[in-house]
Parts: structure tokens; C-alpha cells; sequence
């Protein structure tokens, strides 16, 4: 199981170990001129404002409405924020290339799951991950949720992977989509 740019990650470990299942949560596989903008101004708020700066800018981008007024989630989130760990994760995301070729390099069957109002990696970009999949591909989104989808909805996430990796309660439909 991967979140946001560790897919890129979960990716290259199922190819090199033939894994059989893999879930991606909020996956992070490109970027493109929209992230690239989202980036910047993630960037700009922390030169500018520091961690408190890019909180407050991440809070926008990063949480739905189910989480996104909640004071104490927020508070949580930002406790665990430091500068040099933003700077780190921004020159990350920043290198990303096209890594949605890693999905055409594993069998595995892969379950996607993101925030249906996630603004940091919109539902388009799961539906490229699975469109990308050589094997068996499932996406769902999650009502009110945005890119901390794990957070905001922590007993629905659960039951989608817990279905998915027992086999359970998934028939796939065109697109990538299931019932």
C-alpha cells in the first residue's frame, strides 16, 4: 500500500518482486503543468511564510471538506511538518517525471482509492493509473474527501482495501470502475 508520490515507490517494489495486490492511495505518478503550478505555490508559501506558510496553503490543496475545518486534524498535520522535510518532499515532487510506465511493468492487481474532492492529485489522476494498469484495475473515490483521504475517511478506506485484498465484493465494470 502506497500514498500520494510513495506509488511511484510501491510501483518499482512490485515490479522487482512480482507482488500480487496493490493498493494506491491519492497516487502521485506525473506531473504536469497543474501540479507543477500547485507545487510552486506550496514552494513560494514556505520561502515565504515558512512551515506555518505552507500550511496554510496545503490546507486548500491537501484537505476535503470533511477534514479541512477541523482544527485539531489540522494541528496534527502541521505538528509534524518541519522545513527541511517540506523542502525535501517539494524537490521530490518536483523531479517527478512520467512514471505511469511502472504500472505497464507489474501484474498486479491494483486498487485505487482518492478523495472524490482531492485538489492536490484530482480523480483524474487515478483514473490514469488505472487506464495505465496491465492488470486487473479498480478505482473508487470517497465522498467529501480530498487528498488525505486516509485520514478523512480512515473505516471506509479500510473496508475497500481489506474487500480488495480478500477478493471480495469488487466486479469489475469498463473503466475501471467497480460495484
Amino acid at each position: 500500500m502506497a500514498f500520494g508520490e510513495g506509488a511511484l515507490a510501491a510501483l518499482q517494489a512490485a515490479f522487482r518482486e512480482g507482488a500480487k495486490s496493490l493498493v494506491l492511495l491519492s497516487p502521485l505518478l506525473r506531473r504536469d503543468a497543474l501540479l507543477a503550478a500547485k507545487l510552486s505555490a506550496l514552494r513560494f508559501a514556505l520561502e515565504c511564510g515558512g512551515v506555518e506558510g505552507f500550511a496554510r496553503v496545503g490546507r486548500a490543496l491537501f484537505f476535503g471538506p470533511r477534514s479541512a475545518g477541523s482544527e485539531e486534524i489540522f494541528a496534527a498535520w502541521k505538528e509534524g511538518l518541519s522545513p527541511e522535510g517540506v523542502a525535501v518532499w517539494l524537490s521530490q515532487v518536483e523531479a517527478l517525471g512520467d512514471e505511469r510506465r511502472w504500472l505497464r511493468g507489474t501484474e498486479a492487481r491494483v486498487l485505487v482509492v482518492q478523495g472524490a474532492l482531492d485538489a492536490f492529485t484530482p480523480p483524474l489522476y487515478g483514473q490514469e493509473a488505472v487506464d495505465f494498469a496491465k492488470g486487473e484495475a479498480l478505482r473508487f473515490t470517497v465522498e467529501g474527501a480530498g487528498h488525505l483521504v486516509p485520514w478523512e475517511a480512515p473505516e471506509e478506506v479500510l473496508d475497500l482495501v481489506r474487500d480488495f485484498l480478500s477478493g471480495e465484493a469488487f466486479r469489475p465494470l469498463p473503466g475501471g470502475l467497480a460495484w
